[in-house]
């Protein structure tokens, strides 16, 4: 028997609203009375913040009072918790956006997938160049030191390696497939952190490209907003040491939908094997500005 696919409700959350003063009369704080008892904030709290995004949602209609707490102190501690770490705290950052983060929205999380290799060579990456032995995985990285200790590669030891042939491999991320929406992106425009480990073995000079693209709706790269593009030439002393490629997009504009993370590299020495320059730990991050 084929069962009918029933779909997830979506989050709905309205963002006309605006912070509400803390109102104690009788009338706005119903629903902190039971038995003619009012419940202190403190208790009030603590089941607050155990409680899902949806539920909360649900309490801001009970009263005033309620509605104050929860967009005022609730919804930031539980986004710092949903996190593990602590968040910028300011007027100009709505409560919606921490309600998102509490809904597990793409906030504060790598969001490209299979960053080191660890789920395969080409699983969610496309190939567009595939020179010399093309590309390989190694785990451990071979001749070379250990990764970093960075958090993104989870205590694991997976890499790319390329080979004496330029090879490059691109993945695409779709920020609302990925849980955003035209309010997040358009009116937060949040910080997006792209980085990147690299390095080659000793003696063996290399080559490491990567070109960052954000992308509105079209399917073309010719209508990028912004184009970022970092070459690095590994050689001499550089040999043997893992670097780190960062950058960082800020005011970027409305109308982003997209970003593409393409990264490439090669061996200069055209030695036969895999013997490129070597990346792992690709990462898009998105974060909240003040």
């Amino acid at each position: 028997m084929i069962k009918a696919h029933q779909p997830k409700k979506k989050l709905k959350v309205c963002f006309t609203d605006q912070v509400h003063s803390p109102i104690d009369d009788h009338d706005t704080i119903n629903g902190s009375i039971i038995h003619s008892v009012i419940i202190p904030d403190e208790l009030l709290l603590s089941i607050f913040y155990a409680m899902d995004a949806k539920s909360l949602l649900h309490c801001h209609m009970v009263c005033r009072h309620w509605r104050y707490l929860i967009r005022n102190r609730v919804w930031y501690k539980k986004a710092e918790l949903t996190v593990g770490q602590s968040l910028p705290l300011s007027d100009k950052i709505p409560w919606t956006a921490y309600c998102f983060i509490c809904a597990n929205k793409p906030f504060y999380k790598n969001l490209v997938k299979n960053h080191s290799r660890e789920e395969g060579l080409f699983k969610y990456w496309k190939v567009t160049d595939n020179g010399g032995a093309g590309w390989d995985i190694e785990c451990p990285p071979q001749g070379v030191k250990p990764l970093p200790a960075d958090p993104v590669f989870e205590n694991k030891q997976f890499c790319f390696v390329t080979s004496f042939g330029r090879c490059c491999m691109e993945q695409t991320i779709d920020l609302i497939d990925e849980g955003m929406n035209e309010y997040l992106l358009g009116f937060l425009q949040p910080t997006i952190k792209v980085s990147e480990w690299f390095c080659s073995r000793p003696n063996v000079p290399a080559v490491y490209d990567c070109t960052i693209k954000l992308l509105r709706e079209q399917k073309s790269d010719r209508t990028a907003m912004e184009v970022l593009n970092y070459t690095k030439i590994i050689e001499k002393d550089q040999m043997n040491q893992w670097f780190k490629f960062c950058h960082e997009f800020k005011d970027y504009g409305k109308g982003l939908r997209k970003i593409k993370f393409c990264h490439s590299g090669q061996d200069r020495s055209y030695s036969n094997g895999f013997r490129g320059s070597k990346m792992a730990g690709a990462s898009v991050r998105l974060e909240l500005n003040i």
